[in-house]
């Protein structure tokens, strides 16, 4: 990409058209306005609940390496993974 990038509203269709490129490298892309405020809306939410899981990954991979290394039965760290998972089975 060149760093060419433009965006505006066509009207009589009601899209918004994000472009990048200059002449030969033009490319295009025509968004609905509703859909494009839906991912507006959304997208704090989902930003959000990626921010969660990615903080909990951490403690997954640290219970794995007890359990891999264990011979018997380890409690796992209390999360709330069924939770964590309710809320972005809610945003999908």
């Amino acid at each position: 990409m060149d760093g060419e990038f433009s965006m505006h509203s066509a009207s009589p269709f009601n899209t918004a058209i994000l472009t990048v490129g200059k002449k030969k490298n033009r490319r295009s892309v025509l968004v609905k306005l509703n859909d494009l405020r839906y991912l507006s809306y959304i997208f704090p939410m989902v930003e959000n609940q990626l921010n969660k899981y990615t903080e909990a990954v951490p403690d997954v991979m640290n219970y794995i390496l007890q359990i891999l290394d264990s011979t018997s039965y380890v409690d796992p760290p209390t999360i709330l993974y069924y939770q964590l998972y309710e809320e972005l089975k809610m945003i999908m």
